[in-house]
């Protein structure tokens, strides 16, 4: 389950994942950022291992593909502490919550479409309803708040391998890296003269 919460507004973001990749990661913040419509200046993630390259003096040294995001997106990265997650309450009080009031009720989620179109309305009526501790709607306070983020950009980061592609060649044979394979047309031609037998 990923979850982000917007500081000043307590607007909240909830999706569900199959796997912990970079590739899927990272594709949640850009989700986020469509969302809220604009980027924060710093996001406070967790110490996930498909975001941090290492850890030198206790500061996390993020990886490359995270460094990249975060430069196409123009934000500052920042780690919560380890092993404190008072440090990162909001999302943690959001994850609890997330738990309690959409997976116990709504769940089991056989799907991940399913889990995430569930998540969506959950977290719209979430949004538009008062929150306990700012006494305000977090969607309202969206409206505001979206004045000091920063401009979404144009295009939205690729991220993951790229599908493989494959040549084909004046002769109809499909070339894999420097060997070729014949067409079936060619193979024909090339039984019926008895060749490479």
């Amino acid at each position: 389950m990923f979850c982000a919460v917007l500081a000043w507004s307590r607007f909240r973001f909830v999706r569900f994942a199959g796997d912990e990749k970079a590739a899927t990661t990272l594709g949640f913040p850009a989700e986020c950022f469509e969302e809220l419509g604009g980027v924060p200046k710093v996001v406070l993630a967790d110490r996930m291992g498909c975001l941090k390259g290492g850890v030198v003096a206790n500061v996390v040294v993020p990886t490359p593909d995270y460094v990249r995001f975060a430069t196409h997106y123009r934000f500052r990265p920042d780690f919560c502490e380890a092993a404190d997650p008072e440090s990162k309450g909001m999302v943690e009080n959001l994850v609890g919550y997330a738990k309690a009031d959409l997976m116990v009720p709504q769940g089991p989620f056989n799907e991940l479409g399913a889990a995430n179109g569930a998540a969506a309305v959950w977290c719209a009526e979430v949004n538009a309803n008062t929150h306990s501790e700012i006494c305000a709607v977090p969607a309202q306070r969206l409206d505001t708040e979206r004045e000091l983020l920063a401009v979404l950009p144009s295009l939205r980061l690729d991220f993951g391998a790229k599908p493989t592609t494959r040549k084909v060649d004046k002769l109809s044979c499909v070339r894999f890296g420097s060997g070729a394979l014949l067409g079936a047309e060619q193979a024909d031609r090339h039984d019926g003269h008895g060749a490479g037998r």
